[in-house]
């Protein structure tokens, strides 16, 4: 008989280092998510005992990334203080870059802001035009503390090359080829950049900032595109080819209508925001009928201003959004149709990876419970779900709560990922 010399299935075991490291991965994580903790607290959190947590902090505080901060109003008892990350190392700029618009925020070592927020709107024409934009907002976020050190961590739209840094395809943009940002930007500035996706960003910012206890889930992005980014076991499924989360170039439906990847159907041209203006635009009264039949619509709807829409244009999805609410049948049936194939991607979804969490970020969540609730009863035919499992363990579809700069700053946590699986090199 054979002996498997690579161990189980080829997976080794762990030696006493190893479990060192992977308890120190650990406590650095419960670091920076609790922003310090005592002993106690530590020993309470891991089931370790006060010796052990004492030699693993010994450890970290040697290599230089936690430290001890005693209160000067402590006077008596054994209480030893605060341990927290280290201040010895960079802040980082968290940027959010589309080709109309760049947000940024910088953090401390701790996660905390230490710059205001900046929501810039860009129109570039050029590759080398969005560079000169995010280096501008850049400098500005720096403008607090213009001698600190610092790194970046940058969310772009479209499809991303992790390994290189690199933006693939960004759609909206007005060129096709890709961008190695990262290479552009550690020449020019002469600092550290890391480079994702921007619905990892989100998927960042939901794990770490969102209080979610290490259950999967799933975030979605539905805007003038569609993405996602999928958080399984604790970890960011990103897989090998830079093309997970892509549901949005989904088929599913045969309508003639060529996305932006090239293919005919997608989810993209179903349900976007751009495509819920589209039909709009397609099958409104103000684009099909008379000055007459203008008229008796205004009269119908006399709340609503009103929305000229020319021959081949559409319209902006705020306005879209506004006729929705003014209760516009022809809005109404558009959203209604789109969330219901939105829905039914889902449902597919959801029995294939038994993710039972979908968390809804994007502009057309302005659409309202309405909205939701028809994604949801797609979603909720699922077959196989347990209608007496636990509330916890149920099927939930909800819209992410998260504000503006706590999604921006999740892309800060990409550092602090890299720096927690060096700890622990299986």
């Amino acid at each position: 008989m054979m002996t498997n010399t690579l161990g189980f299935n080829g997976h080794k075991g762990l030696n006493n280092q190893q479990v060192r490291q992977y308890n120190c991965r650990i406590i650095m994580a419960l670091l920076y998510k609790n922003k310090g903790m005592t002993k106690s607290q530590l020993a309470q959190a891991t089931q370790l005992s006060i010796p052990a947590i004492t030699k693993i902090i010994d450890a970290l505080i040697e290599q230089g990334r936690v430290e001890n901060t005693v209160s000067p109003h402590v006077s008596k008892g054994n209480f030893k203080g605060l341990y927290n990350v280290s201040r010895h190392r960079p802040d980082t700029i968290c940027l959010n870059v589309s080709p109309t618009r760049i947000q940024a925020i910088m953090v401390d070592n701790e996660i905390t802001p230490c710059s205001a927020f900046i929501n810039q709107a860009i129109a570039p024409a050029t590759p080398e035009a969005l560079i000169d934009d995010i280096v501008a907002v850049i400098v500005a976020c720096r403008q607090v503390n213009r001698t600190t050190p610092y790194r970046l961590s940058i969310a772009v739209h479209g499809q991303v090359d992790t390994h290189v840094g690199s933006s693939m395809r960004m759609p909206q943009a007005p060129w096709t080829q890709a961008i190695e940002l990262k290479y552009i930007l550690e020449q020019r500035l002469h600092v550290d950049v890391l480079v994702d996706n921007d619905c990892v960003m989100m998927a960042l910012a939901e794990k770490w900032l969102g209080g979610h206890s290490g259950q999967d889930f799933c975030v979605l992005n539905i805007d003038y595109g569609i993405g996602s980014s999928f958080l399984i076991n604790n970890n960011i499924y990103r897989g090998k080819m830079f093309g997970s989360g892509q549901i949005g170039h989904t088929k599913v439906a045969n309508n003639d209508i060529i996305c932006g990847c090239g293919r005919e159907g997608c989810l993209e041209t179903e349900a976007s925001s751009k495509a819920l203006c589209e039909r709009y635009a397609q099958h409104s009264a103000l684009h099909r009928h008379n000055k007459t039949t203008r008229k008796d619509e205004s009269a119908h709807f006399p709340q609503t201003r009103e929305i000229k829409i020319e021959k081949g244009q559409t319209l902006a999805f705020d306005d879209f959004v506004l006729r929705y609410q003014q209760h516009d049948p022809i809005a109404l049936d558009v959203a209604q149709r789109a969330a219901t194939v939105l829905g039914q991607a889902l449902y597919n979804f959801l029995i294939t990876l038994n993710i039972n969490k979908i968390i809804l970020y994007g502009n057309t969540c302005a659409l309202g419970q309405p909205w939701l609730n028809t994604i949801t009863d797609q979603t909720l035919t699922n077959p196989f779900e347990d209608k007496n499992a636990r509330r916890q363990d149920q099927t939930l579809v909800s819209f992410g709560q998260l504000s503006q700069i706590e999604r921006v700053m999740g892309m800060s946590y990409l550092w602090v990922e890299q720096e927690l699986d060096s700890l622990f090199l299986a």
